[in-house]
């Protein structure tokens, strides 16, 4: 973020006092294939941040980004100078792409203090969770109490699983098994907990505690 701030003084300077600008031909061309080769390797690190949950690579994918949008920036006002004429309009893409900077170096931070914090899971993950437990018999069994959280890279999901009174330890173990290795497949990386209770009873998570 320094260098934005630098970035935008020395603009401002530029503004008050314009100078005239050399080789705008190499500068045009080189800005616009390191645009090229930066976008393209911010979408591949994207899509692997993606599939690992790193907010590392994330980081870096948004550095990058940042160069594309710095690169756009130097185009925009190296051609709008050629064009015109207009010296000034060199120093307000400078500006423009130091706020830019700002921006994205702002989002970054709050992104990752938000991966050290405790939050629910994401939608999808949630519709993924929901479509595996409408799989099972409703009939015989019921989840109630399901609930997420991430921390970091890892994913949590905390349930009750509901079954018939008269079921045996084993077949109800069982299931739960198949219940918890079934989520973690659907979701790579999904640490589930299974709480088996008989049908009709309930947890009351509320209820004040029996006097000692």
């Amino acid at each position: 973020m320094g260098v934005s701030v630098g970035i935008i003084w020395a603009a401002i300077a530029r503004l008050l006092e314009p100078q005239p600008l050399q080789e705008l031909g190499w500068g045009l061309a080189l800005s616009i294939l390191s645009s090229a080769l930066n976008g393209l390797l911010a979408w591949v690190m994207f899509s692997v941040a993606k599939v690992h949950r790193s907010i590392a690579l994330e980081a870096d994918a948004r550095h990058l980004v940042t160069d594309v949008w710095t690169s756009a920036g130097v185009v925009l006002g190296l051609a709008g100078v050629a064009l015109t004429g207009w010296l000034w309009l060199d120093a307000v893409a400078a500006i423009g792409v130091a706020l830019n900077i700002l921006w994205e170096g702002g989002h970054l931070m709050w992104r990752s203090s938000q991966g050290l914090m405790d939050e629910a899971v994401e939608p999808e993950v949630l519709r993924e969770i929901a479509k595996v437990l409408s799989g099972y018999d409703q009939r015989a069994i019921r989840f109630d109490h399901v609930i997420t959280r991430r921390s970091g890279q890892r994913r949590f999901v905390d349930l009750h699983m509901h079954m018939p009174s008269n079921w045996t330890l084993q077949r109800a173990a069982t299931l739960r098994t198949s219940v918890e290795q079934a989520l973690m497949r659907s979701v790579p990386g999904l640490r589930a907990t299974i709480q088996m209770l008989p049908s009709g009873v309930e947890a009351h998570f509320d209820d004040a505690q029996d006097p000692q």
